[in-house]
């Protein structure tokens, strides 16, 4: 049965993977066995949290029925032994108000919610999207602000105001900005968990306020990533880079290409999945990936 587990600025912590998405060899079906032997081994890992249906899921490639199961079987697994945050990047406020009502059913434990996108809206209709998702499902949520996706970013002004009055708890930052985090982390302190939404900076962005890591190639080496935010909330600065130094050619093949294909690559290198099948409009991953990645995982 799964169990609520609250969570705050105060909590949002550590490494928290963003799933992959495990298809059947022809990608028509969720692998519902590779699905388990995935999180199970981010569980075994020692990781803080997990996120369901992100951009590393592709989400956007499921069905809606596809979505829930994936929601429903991520918290069947886990069983309340971490939280489980799910995303949403719907583009319609209504449409994402509804994905928000099925999640309070589903017993996760929160939403990364995505500035809409393609629409560029205003900042106030970002705040407003922000507002409406928040009273329809009462869930603690946490920003993600990846404009290199979205093509909006959301402004500090606006994560200010949404932490202040309690819309949001945390954010994903994906703007690859330090600058971008000191300024937020002046404005907000302990009222926002800054958690790193680029995996080469998660030692610079927990030594400038950061909390930790909602990380795509955390999927592949969770124990690492674990190691690196451990060492990192524990002031233990030079062993945090020092892991965040040794991870970089590991993440740096992790996107060299578009993001889940090298991942599901890895995974299936790793015998954590059974197939490595993505979606289109992506692609199986390119003989010089997959060898990149066979020696790095040798």
């Amino acid at each position: 049965m799964a169990v609520h587990m609250s969570i705050n600025a105060n909590n949002l912590t550590g490494t928290w993977p963003a799933l992959a998405t495990p298809f059947t060899g022809d990608g028509s079906q969720i692998d519902i066995s590779s699905f388990e032997n995935l999180i199970e081994h981010q569980l075994k890992s020692g990781v803080h949290g997990v996120v369901v249906c992100g951009s590393t899921g592709e989400a956007q490639c499921l069905s809606d029925d596809e979505y829930r199961q994936a929601v429903t079987l991520c918290v069947q697994i886990v069983k309340g032994r971490v939280p489980v945050i799910s995303g949403i990047g719907a583009s319609s406020t209504k449409r994402a108000e509804e994905i928000a009502a099925f999640l309070i059913q589903a017993k996760v434990d929160g939403i990364l919610l995505v500035a809409p996108p393609y629409v560029k809206p205003p900042q106030s209709g970002i705040s407003e999207h922000f507002r409406a998702v928040s009273r329809a499902s009462r869930l603690p949520i946490v920003a993600y602000n990846i404009p290199g996706r979205t093509a909006i970013a959301i402004s500090n002004d606006t994560l200010a105001t949404l932490a202040q009055e309690g819309t949001i708890c945390g954010v994903k930052d994906s703007t690859a900005s330090l600058d971008n985090i000191i300024d937020l982390y002046s404005r907000c302190g302990d009222k926002l968990s800054i958690l790193s939404g680029e995996d080469t900076l998660v030692h610079s962005i927990m030594a400038t306020g950061g909390r930790g890591v909602i990380s795509a190639t955390a999927n592949v080496v969770p124990e690492r990533f674990v190691r690196l935010t451990n060492a990192a909330s524990e002031g233990r600065w030079r062993d945090s880079l020092n892991e965040q130094c040794a991870l970089l050619p590991i993440i740096r093949a992790m996107f060299a290409e578009t993001n889940p294909i090298p991942v599901k690559a890895a995974l299936k290198i790793k015998g954590l999945v059974a197939h490595s099948s993505v979606r289109l409009p992506l692609t199986a991953a390119l003989k010089s990936t997959e060898d990149t990645l066979s020696r790095l995982l040798a």
